[in-house]
């Protein structure tokens, strides 16, 4: 078998080292278009769960990378004059152009054949039976194949630039500098004894305003030399082809078309926040290399570059899943600095909803433990060890939950019964099936309401209702009459649904508007019970989505009801839109989270993105405070 490799990063490299070390036989080229020590960047990062790949697929050139790394197992977190180091997360970092060295000259002793200053400008040009695009994230070979491949390409809004530094930094180091321009994030990470990464982000408005928009690459180093003059304490910023650029996330519909197929970048990009594109390429070429010489697929190319695609595609899925929820936190950073410092480092090391409360409690139980603590303060509870996250009560209105877990009732017959039995599993708030005005239509009804609310209070949970409004725009008379009954039988919340109706959803801030007088008007203590919406997720209408909801917010919602479809790739797919809204528009959040684990619910409540969360059950050991 003829393999060609276009592009010579890590990822072409490996594939040809892992192709000739597994069998020998098979011819593999990589065609690099620069010199052997032209590269481009500083460093790069490691975890230890790649590590243990690496030393799987080839422990020869694993050793020579260990070798050579710099460790560190702390995070540490500049941010409003204080300084915050969260433990125990194991990471490596190592200098790109050497990865590259150990890489090319491994492959060159197995006889890889790397053609450097070759640059291939088309597919026309090779002859080979696998052609592997590792052409990088602006890939020609993806572009050449768009149709069969239907990439997508979303250029993200926040300005950065790869630069290098003279500071050995001890941890991963996040700084958080605020300007008179704006506010600047800083990534930076050692490489090695005497360099480290140092990854400059800001909003447009701040490039702009910092007179970077027309800088040169020197002139780029010297104005963010003055602005981290504390920072640096004398040690110097290093260029690199240091651009600024905006981060282009990458997407494909296929990753191969006949005999051509896309790793690393070419096919798939990862925020840089959690530094995994060199992770993933490589972890391609592993995969790739399985495939290809699998028993009885070795042959079948199509078959085997399918099989590759089928096995890594949900892996990358998920951490660009992640990686979208990682680079949503830092592009919205301005709106988490009024959070406690300690708060604001628990909502970052959380950000890529991957790690659990129960996952800082293990890893960084100070930092666990002073959250649950700020936690428990705000609600006037002074016990050691404090209650976790969710087992705390919440202010809803002149109500208190007594938990911050909700369960939504499924529709049927069963509901009241149903709301009755997860109250004494201990939920905080207990919520109906999505009703029609018809379910409120009498005073029968309503009685029968009545009935399950007494219930649901006397073994201490609150009860909302939710109302839709599909077909009931603006508040109709049916509407209006079951939301005086709703009132009048007890409920404490109420909460309109517009479903997915389009012409519900845009009416819903007038019909809100219209039902909160009534529902107000309808409240039997001085103090008005809360109203609340429904809104559902677009992740590619972010913006109009969070412009609704601030309507709702101005209409009087009280609090928002957070859903998204997700595509299963994401934990609590739901949580970086509740993150914002409550963040950004100071409104109380509940996430949906249906099936979720009480660690990852416990997480959402203490990173501050959600007050409540509403599950389909009560989750295996959860608890009121």
């Amino acid at each position: 078998m003829n393999i060609a490799c276009i592009g010579g990063g890590p990822a072409g490299l490996y594939l040809g080292i892992l192709v000739k070390r597994s069998a020998p036989e098979h011819d593999v080229v990589v065609y690099e278009r620069n010199r052997p020590a032209d590269t481009f960047g500083f460093g790069v990062v490691f975890s230890d769960a790649t590590l243990g790949h690496l030393a799987a697929a080839d422990p020869e050139s694993h050793e020579q990378i260990t070798a050579e790394f710099a460790r560190w197992d702390d995070i540490e977190i500049h941010v409003g004059g204080e300084v915050l180091r969260s433990t125990g997360h194991g990471f490596c970092g190592l200098e790109r152009r050497k990865l590259l060295e150990i890489l090319q000259t491994r492959a060159k002793a197995l006889g890889v054949r790397v053609e450097f200053e070759r640059e291939i400008k088309s597919l026309s040009e090779i002859s080979a039976d696998v052609v592997v695009a590792c052409d990088g994230v602006a890939s020609w070979v993806r572009d050449t194949l768009a149709p069969e491949l239907k990439p997508h390409v979303e250029v993200r809004s926040n300005k950065f630039v790869w630069l290098g530094c003279t500071v050995p930094y001890g941890a991963f180091t996040f700084i958080f500098k605020e300007t008179p321009h704006g506010l600047f994030r800083v990534h930076a990470y050692r490489y090695h004894d005497e360099g480290s990464t140092f990854i400059v982000e800001c909003r447009e408005d701040t490039w702009r305003a910092a007179g970077l928009a027309e800088a040169t690459e020197d002139q780029t180093v010297a104005i963010l030399e003055r602005i981290f003059a504390a920072e640096l304490a004398g040690h110097h910023l290093i260029k690199n082809r240091s651009i600024w650029r905006n981060f282009p996330t990458v997407r494909c519909g296929k990753w191969h078309a006949g005999n051509v197929v896309l790793v690393g970048d070419a096919a798939h990009t990862a925020h840089f926040s959690i530094g995994s594109g060199t992770k993933l390429a490589m972890e391609d070429a592993i995969a790739l290399r399985d495939e290809l010489l699998r028993s009885p697929l070795a042959g079948d190319i199509p078959a085997a570059l399918a099989a590759y695609e089928a096995r890594r595609r949900p892996e990358v899925e998920a951490l660009q899943a992640a990686a979208q929820a990682s680079l949503e936190w830092f592009e919205g950073t301005e709106r988490y600095l009024r959070m406690a410092p300690v708060e604001l480092t628990y909502s970052l090391m959380t950000r890529s909803l991957r790690v659990s409360h129960a996952s800082v409690a293990k890893r960084d139980p100070h930092l666990a433990r002073g959250v649950e603590k700020l936690l428990a303060a705000t609600v006037g509870i002074a016990v050691d060890p404090p209650p976790p996250p969710t087992a705390l009560p919440f202010a809803l209105g002149p109500h208190r939950t007594p938990s911050r877990i909700a369960v939504a009732a499924a529709p049927g017959d069963e509901a009241p019964v149903a709301m009755g039995a997860a109250a004494a599993a201990g939920a905080g708030l207990v919520v109906t099936p999505t009703l029609t005005p018809q379910a409120l239509a009498t005073d029968i009804a309503a009685a029968g309401w009545s009935r399950m609310i007494e219930d649901v209070h006397s073994k201490g949970a609150l009860v909302a209702v939710k109302l839709g409004t599909v077909g009931n725009v603006g508040a109709s008379d049916a509407m209006s009459a079951a939301i005086q009954r709703a009132g009048i039988a007890g409920f404490d919340l109420l909460i309109l649904d517009p479903g997915e109706d389009v012409t519900a959803t845009e009416a819903l801030p007038a019909t809100l508007e219209v039902a909160r007088a009534l529902w107000r008007a309808t409240a039997g203590s001085p103090a008005p019970r809360w109203i609340g919406a429904v809104v559902h997720d677009k992740p590619a209408a972010r913006a109009a989505v969070v412009g609704h909801t601030a309507q709702l917010v101005r209409a009087g919602a009280d609090i928002v009801w957070v859903s998204s479809r997700g595509d299963g790739s994401a934990r609590l797919p739901a949580a970086p839109l509740a993150d914002r809204l409550r963040n950004e528009l100071r409104v109380a959040t509940c996430v949906v989270g249906d099936d979720a684990l009480l660690p990852d619910l416990d997480a959402a409540v203490a990173a501050g993105r959600a007050d409540l969360v509403l599950v389909d059950r009560m989750p295996a050991g959860a608890r009121r405070a």
